[in-house]
């Protein structure tokens, strides 16, 4: 799980800014939200153009250096911060696998370009790298030292490629996070669901549904949320396609007919359907950002209701503080992002509980003090 994340110099990101997701309390109540004491299923709040989306496009930076998951090219460029574009990008990730504890370090001028990065298991440098150069201790990689790597391969990535690690307890905890990293997802509707990670290409999201005979699990779905409705699919010149069905032949083209958050809602489902199963295959770690733009209150609590239950850590992002009641998001697991962190050298972004001194019992209204300033 990612436990902590620090970005520099990227985007709007001038300072170093970091989320900490393992701040976590001993909450007696959606315990669901926490796993291991890291946020399980954690919610940021923040207004209009603060950082949220960059923050997601920051976490997601190493699925260009390490896969080659779908990659979104196009939300990187502008890639460092306007006051210092002739400086490198600075990331570092920190994860827990078990009871070890990684974190992979790097700097990068460019999207495509990765100058240095570092590598430690429970503190012990593992992968070293600046510019050209690397340096490995990992048995099975050991050939591969002195390789003169080219900027645009991390030396992580050349790891993986060209080496075969031998079979012991810190190449597992290497194996581990790649794993991590090849099963991590980012996904929005505000931009024609556009998503980054997990897997590649694009499909049809109805057809797969349908494929996977979950269309009356899509309905009921809709219809839980508020939208009245009865689907149907039919076969249009080999093609499966979705239907409102209203009885009898009254049938129409779901798409064209649609409101835009009754489609968000079926983008999500079609995502959420790739979060059940087994923990090996879905999702390790989600971001989705706003999620709740097109959906009504309701809406957004059912849908919160159903990612705290589902095995992948999830990160969402909002603009409505109504959703941060405990009986969906603990305090320890709700996050307020605020300009605050533009003025200072480093800044740890932790849990609306790290910024109050006050005992957050569950029957507490967390909205209302929100509101009143009681985390500013």
């Amino acid at each position: 799980m990612l436990a902590k994340f620090s970005v520099k110099n990227f985007k709007n990101f001038e300072k170093k800014f970091t989320i900490d997701l393992s701040q976590t309390k001993q909450y007696a109540y959606s315990e669901a939200c926490v796993k291991d004491g890291i946020v399980k299923t954690g919610l940021i709040y923040g207004p209009n153009s603060i950082g949220k989306s960059n923050l997601g496009k920051a976490i997601f930076d190493i699925v260009q250096n390490l896969t080659d998951k779908q990659r979104n090219p196009m939300l990187y460029m502008s890639y460092t911060n306007a006051m210092h574009l002739e400086n490198n990008a600075e990331f570092v990730y920190e994860l827990v696998f078990g009871s070890s504890r990684v974190r992979y370090e790097y700097s990068k001028p460019s999207y495509e370009d990765i100058l240095e990065e570092k590598f430690f298991i429970d503190d012990v440098q593992v992968v070293s790298r600046s510019w050209n150069d690397f340096h490995t201790d990992l048995q099975g990689a050991e050939t591969l030292n002195g390789n003169k790597l080219d900027i645009k391969i991390s030396a992580m990535r050349f790891i993986r490629a060209n080496a075969v690690l031998a079979d012991n307890p810190t190449n597992k905890v290497v194996k581990e996070f790649f794993d991590f990293v090849d099963r991590m997802l980012m996904f929005s509707h505000l931009r024609q669901n556009y998503y980054q990670g997990f897997s590649v290409g694009s499909t049809q999201v109805d057809v797969e549904i349908i494929r996977k005979g979950k269309l009356k699990e899509l309905e009921d779905f809709l219809n839980s949320v508020d939208v009245d409705c009865k689907l149907k699919s039919l076969k249009i010149y080999g093609q499966e396609k979705l239907f409102f069905d209203f009885g009898g032949n009254h049938i129409i083209d779901f798409w064209e007919n649609a409101s835009t958050g009754t489609q968000a809602l079926v983008f999500f489902f079609f995502w959420y359907m790739q979060m059940q199963g087994n923990a090996s295959t879905t999702p390790s770690f989600v971001y989705l950002d706003e999620f709740n733009a097109f959906y009504h209150e309701k809406t957004a609590a059912k849908v919160v209701e159903m990612l705290r239950d589902v095995q992948s850590q999830v990160l969402l992002t909002t603009h409505d503080s109504t959703l941060l009641t405990n009986d969906l998001i603990r305090p320890d697991c709700a996050f307020k992002m605020l300009p605050e962190y533009k003025n200072s050298d480093s800044y740890v972004m932790g849990p609306l509980s790290s910024r109050t001194e006050k005992e957050l019992r569950q029957a507490l209204n967390i909205p209302k003090m929100f509101r009143a300033g009681a985390f500013d």
